[in-house]
């Protein structure tokens, strides 16, 4: 949603405030507090909600409160002596007296359907501020490594996405190409982007030599490169100068905070890092055994830095994950909770943290403020794919399925290489009766399917969500075949199952769906408010069978 007041606009999704057309620069809790006034127009807001609301349950004084009252009168040309927008109510709190008028960009771009596939520039075209960091090689010899060098980048690519000026390409599709011998010029054409940033991690005991290039792709000349011969602690740094080096080579003009953004430090302590990059690894193998594997190096960073926000926050979403989909046990929400609270207070201002509070937020059934959360998320880093997509989910499950297509659409831009966004927007368009939207959707989702298939074709994730829709568009024999081979890859994670059940559910096979159901919630599958607005699972909501196993869910 857009909001306008007098020469006011508040542009959340792109997290900008324009004043008579030029961007303002605020601070993340004026921010906030601004996004209060303009969801609430009229309505006296009093302290502590402000408070609550925005600063959460750390321990602030009213007095930090009034000061960015002050600063964002300041930004909006307002006077507390004669306001136009923001009114002082003595004692109470405030309130904003201007009439505010209200656009959901849902509204069009979910009417139009037509950010399925991204716009493109032509190729000469593309703006060099648009950036691809792929994954950098291991060139230890060692495949154990591999995590190592995967996280160089992933920690270069993370601090590059805090830079609004900069369009960043999301770690699911820069990965995508990860090991295959394709030109610059077609990854930048799948990707969107003008420059690629490339490199190799060598990795030696307590040394490591990295070497990294910025890539023009549409002149084929190098913008920088460098190469760095450290020991090992001196890491952090190596990724402080290649992201101010990028910053430098593309003529981006920093402000003090963004600046500070890109030299923040997670950790000093090498050891944490290592082990927070080990169990990023195995949480992205999305399966029972790594993700317990992933607590366990997440818990070992924690346990030599307790002040690693990052690492807080992705044992929450281990945890998280567990619970929804591996191990229905309130244990993981109590431990997802913590976590992400303790990310929180490490680094109130980490648009990751907010994502993960939001997701543990969402399975405690807190469901309005998990979405405060991913709003926030959303206007720290509007290229941060988990916030429009784990967002978008949680709509799905509430059952607002504009909102959820609009979301997704977000993600498919940030993340054009990657399907699910897609597959999921189909079935927000199946539930919204845009047949002709779900079915160029499908067709999309298909190809990037495929294409991961090509490279993996013992992808079972890639499987099932492809059976799904092929089941969808009609091609029963496709979707049978798909749904049991992934079936056959695994006896024990219920995410196969549960997605082969929507494969059979879409086919009208009804026994078999709720067999394959029942075998997920067996083995663990937990989330209620999806099974129940799933759409795929649409033929099944009438059934006894289906009902109980809901209930058995509450």
């Amino acid at each position: 949603m857009d909001y306008a007041f007098g020469d006011i606009r508040v542009e959340p999704a792109a997290h900008r405030v324009l004043r008579d057309g030029h961007e303002l620069e605020l601070e993340p809790k004026a921010y906030s507090v601004l996004l209060q006034f303009v969801t609430h127009p009229g309505e006296l807001i009093q302290h502590d909600d402000l408070l609550e609301h925005v600063w959460g349950h750390k321990c602030v004084t009213p007095a930090s409160l009034s000061r960015v009252i002050s600063l964002l009168r300041q930004k909006l040309g307002d006077e507390a002596s004669e306001p136009r927008y923001i009114q002082t109510v003595h004692g109470l709190g405030y309130r904003l007296i201007a009439g505010v008028t209200a656009k959901d960009p849902a509204e069009i771009a979910v009417a139009r359907g037509d950010v399925v596939r991204p716009s493109r520039m032509a190729d000469g075209d593309r703006d060099r501020r648009s950036i691809a960091v792929l994954p950098f090689v291991n060139m230890s010899g060692d495949v154990e490594n591999e995590y190592f060098s995967d996280g160089i980048a992933e920690e270069i690519l993370s601090l590059l996405t805090k830079l609004p000026q900069l369009k960043v390409s999301s770690r699911t599709s820069s990965f995508f190409f990860k090991g295959k011998e394709i030109d610059l010029p077609t990854i930048a054409a799948k990707l969107d982007v003008g420059t690629v940033l490339e490199g190799s991690v060598r990795r030696a005991g307590s040394r490591v030599r990295l070497t990294a290039q910025l890539i023009d792709v549409a002149s084929d000349s190098t913008l920088w490169a460098e190469t760095y011969d450290r020991e090992l602690r001196d890491v952090f740094a190596i990724q402080d100068d290649i992201a101010q080096s990028i910053v430098d080579a593309l003529k981006v003009t920093l402000s003090p905070k963004e600046r500070r953004a890109i030299q923040y430090v997670a950790t000093a302590d090498v050891q944490a890092y290592d082990d927070y990059l080990r169990g990023r690894k195995y949480f992205y193998a999305w399966n029972r055994r790594d993700s317990l594997r992933a607590i366990d190096m997440y818990e070992r960073a924690i346990a030599r830095d307790p002040k690693y926000a990052a690492a807080w926050a992705g044992l929450s979403d281990a945890y998280v994950m567990r619970h929804r989909f591996l191990d229905a046990n309130p244990a993981h929400v109590a431990q997802a909770m913590e976590a992400s609270e303790r990310a929180l207070q490490m680094d109130p201002d980490s648009a990751e943290a907010h994502a993960s509070r939001g997701l543990a937020l969402y399975v405690s059934k807190r469901f309005k403020q998990a979405e405060r959360e991913f709003e926030t998320a959303m206007m720290l880093n509007p290229n941060l794919l988990e916030a429009y997509f784990l967002y978008g989910m949680i709509c799905s499950s509430l059952g607002n399925f504009q909102k959820a297509a609009w979301l997704y659409l977000r993600a498919a831009e940030v993340s054009p290489a990657d399907y699910l966004p897609l597959v999921y927007l189909s079935q927000a368009y199946s539930e919204m009766g845009r047949k002709e939207d779900e079915r160029k959707s499908r067709h999309r989702a298909i190809e990037l399917i495929e294409r991961a298939l090509s490279v993996n074709p013992d992808d079972a994730r890639a499987r099932y969500m492809g059976a799904a829709n092929f089941a969808a568009m009609g091609d029963k024999a496709k979707a049978i075949e798909w749904a049991n081979l992934a079936l056959r890859s695994s006896e024990d994670e219920p995410m196969v199952f549960y997605n082969a059940a929507c494969t059979f559910a879409v086919l009208e096979e009804h026994d078999r769906a709720i067999d394959l159901l029942e075998r997920a919630v067996k083995l663990g599958w937990g989330d209620r408010a999806w099974m129940a607005n799933d759409s795929d699972l649409a033929s099944l909501r009438d059934k006894p069978r289906f009902q109980a196993l809901l209930t058995s869910l509450n």
